[in-house]
């Protein structure tokens, strides 16, 4: 009995190591980490050798590594939470890892070494083979932990909210990239169980065969993931230039209306009106103002952005008041995502406005930098109760008619991609919407 319970024990320990440098390999292959991973992945695949060894009492062959597989999928979503496409192709490709390179490659060609030399199958010879491959395991994890090679980026795991995201979405892509992982899984582990019904000559063909045709086909996959992250950055750069564009118009307009401001107050000067001069130099600052306290940020595309919404603003008799104490510089975002941030708050806060008394159509943009932190406020009147607060960020969910909902949203799917928090503040009947960015 105590052997039974020994045997069932190594075998558990035995996978353990195995499937934790698969999973490390999964999951740094898209995108997340080791040093963020290894933490939830240690644990997991310690319960994971215990279900393993449980199952091997009960049914035999590769249907206990299957079982598992399938069970941990539930567990890393709870606890790592990060989508669960990413987490899909993270087991996909750590089952793809253990079945190619521990089972074909290493386990099948020392079985093969020791059948060719006429070696005695037995639990010596077996034991050498499972430390060799622990120790495999082991080497490749530290490369893996040191070096963390990323196969799809990030970005394809990314939930689009609005249809205006289409662009920036990998759409289809990860399905796509799920279903030829499974149908490779598939090939390989009917070619595993398979393995012991073939001639040994074919039995070395069939093994690097399907390695060359998996590793083939995954970076036939990476090459389209990476062909469309490039058409995503050239969209990126179109709309960067497009903002910069509308920045440097104001700008040129503004300097072209200085020549007829100059003339004018010539005239002026000329005729002594000195108070009709004053009068009109102080209204000169107060349009360029607009401008001039925009100038500090360091990308021209965020100051067209926000100068484009002051002026809708000023048509609907709101004002917009910035103070600006950090210039971004060193924002973790996309130009074309902290727009995007921005502009949702800003929509939202002059929708709220528009229709009050005059001395509440006021706005107030605020940036600074707190230790690590960019910080953005957005403060202004609201008609909102307290309970409604925190159904703002739900999809769907708005205090206005003919408003979709998705604003909030995508302010808070942004700011949680680059680990940052969004939330407002309700005193009285001011809100403001705060966002927090690490550096």
């Amino acid at each position: 009995m105590s052997g039974n319970v020994g045997i069932l024990l190594y075998d558990g320990i035995l996978f353990s190591i195995q499937l934790f440098t698969g999973l490390l390999l999964g999951y740094s292959l898209v995108g997340i980490h080791p040093v963020n991973s290894t933490k939830v992945i240690a644990p997991v695949s310690l319960l994971a050798g215990l279900m393993y060894a449980t199952l091997t009492i009960f049914i035999s062959g590769l249907y206990p590594f299957f079982v598992v597989a399938v069970l941990i999928v539930p567990i890393l979503y709870l606890i790592m939470k990060i989508p669960l496409t990413q987490i899909l192709v993270a087991i996909l490709l750590s089952m793809l890892f253990q079945l190619l390179f521990i089972s074909l490659l290493e386990y099948n060609l020392l079985g093969l070494l020791m059948e060719m030399s006429g070696i005695k199958v037995d639990f010596g010879s077996n034991l050498s083979a499972d430390l060799l491959v622990s120790m495999n395991n082991i080497l490749i994890s530290i490369f893996i932990y040191s070096k963390a090679p990323t196969l799809f980026p990030p970005t394809l795991f990314e939930e689009q909210i609005s249809e205006d995201e289409s662009e920036l979405s990998f759409n289809g892509h990860i399905f796509f990239v799920i279903l030829m992982l499974v149908l490779l899984s598939a090939g390989v582990i009917y070619t595993a169980i398979e393995l012991d019904q073939i001639r040994i000559h074919y039995r070395l063909f069939i093994t690097f065969w399907m390695i060359a045709i998996t590793l083939s086909s995954i970076f036939f996959m990476r090459r389209i993931i990476l062909h469309k992250n490039e058409s995503i950055q050239n969209f990126l750069d179109k709309q960067y230039q497009k903002e910069l564009l509308s920045f440097f118009q104001i700008v040129r307009s503004q300097r072209h209306d200085f020549n007829f401001h100059l003339t004018a107050l010539y005239g002026m000067i000329q005729k002594a009106e000195y108070d009709a001069s004053k009068t009109y130099i102080e209204e000169m600052t107060k349009s360029a103002a607009s401008i001039n306290d925009l100038l500090p940020l360091h990308h021209p595309a965020v100051s067209a952005m926000l100068s484009t919404f002051n002026g809708i603003a000023q048509k609907k008799k709101i004002t917009i008041e910035f103070i600006l104490r950090d210039d971004m510089k060193d924002m973790p975002c996309s130009v074309y995502e902290m727009n995007k941030m921005l502009g949702n708050l800003l929509q939202n806060a002059i929708d709220e406005v528009e229709y009050l008394d005059e001395n509440q159509r006021n706005i107030i943009v605020e940036i600074s930098k707190e230790r690590s932190y960019i910080i953005i406020r957005v403060t202004n009147y609201a008609n909102l109760q307290s309970d409604g607060v925190r159904d703002l960020f739900a999809i769907g969910y708005s205090t206005k008619p003919l408003h979709e909902g998705l604003g909030l949203p995508t302010v808070k799917k942004i700011a949680e991609k680059y680990s940052g928090i969004v939330f407002p503040e309700l005193t009285d009947d001011v809100i403001t919407f705060q966002i927090q960015l690490p550096v």
